[in-house]
């Protein structure tokens, strides 16, 4: 397996790991607890996630299907533009910049925890499906159309800007988890 693709997977798992500590043996409350009014409960952050991964996979796999019909291949490595390098680093925790999420992508304030734990579980084996189809595809040729926004951003890009965009949610859920008012069980 090419490096780059075990690099996105390692990360992808990392995730992956992490979010059975952080949901699971929760109460239904605590699943769903919000530290503020305008906040995110744990089930939420994880929820968000599943939302961004469920309306990214199928544009993953057309975006490699059409890259690689029309012959985008390459073993580059995945190099970013400004933008990309830019906004993949604003994701990254410990948080320091706010983005409002579109409606689209907001969970709904009351969540089931072995339903969406499931869910989470699927989506990211979906993400890892779509990753290791991208082995030998052109990284930085292949766009992938934001479904944040009117831009595109590389394959590559992509990928990593997503990936740090899980880090940036999983830890807004620890914080979560962690704060003095944390629901006991």
């Amino acid at each position: 397996m090419d490096a780059q693709i075990e690099g996105l997977l390692y990360q992808l798992q990392t995730s992956s790991q992490e979010v059975p500590g952080l949901g699971r043996g929760l109460t239904i409350e605590q699943f769903n607890w919000v530290p503020a009014p305008g906040r995110w409960s744990i089930g939420q952050c994880i929820e968000h996630l599943n939302i961004t991964s469920e309306r990214y996979i199928p544009v993953f796999k057309k975006a490699i299907d059409d890259g690689r019909a029309a012959g985008r291949v390459s073993s580059a490595p995945i190099t970013l533009g400004f933008l990309e390098r830019w906004f993949m680093q604003s994701l990254e925790p410990p948080v320091r910049m706010k983005f409002k999420a579109p409606k689209a992508f907001v969970a709904p304030p009351q969540l089931p925890v072995d339903a969406t734990l499931e869910r989470w579980d699927a989506m990211q084996a979906g993400m890892a499906e779509c990753i290791r189809s991208a082995e030998g595809v052109d990284f930085r040729r292949i766009k992938v159309p934001s479904q944040f926004g009117p831009v595109s951003f590389s394959l590559g890009g992509t990928f990593l800007i997503l990936l740090a965009h899980e880090r940036r949610h999983l830890w807004q859920a620890r914080e979560v988890r962690t704060n003095p008012s944390f629901p006991a069980a």
